[in-house]
């Protein structure tokens, strides 16, 4: 019965539990991916803040990284 206390705080217990064992997982998907993965997904974050916080001042420098240029600057001459 969900209006038994002992019933509700167990469903509650079931939902956290479920959602600390996704957490786990994905987790350890994402410490898997290559270096190069993982930097466009920061910079898919950078885009998603600079895009959804508000400019606090002129030395409010944010940016977003441009790996595409980091990749050029980086080649052998």
């Amino acid at each position: 019965m969900v209006n038994d206390p002992e019933n509700v705080i167990q469903y509650h217990r079931d939902i956290v539990e479920r959602i600390f064992v996704s957490k786990e997982c994905f987790h350890r998907e994402q410490a898997r991916l290559p270096i190069e993965e993982k930097i466009k997904i920061l910079v898919e974050l950078q885009k998603i803040v600079l895009n959804t916080r508000p400019v606090v001042g002129p030395e409010d420098n944010r940016q977003i990284w441009d790996i595409e240029e980091a990749k050029t600057d980086s080649d052998p001459i």
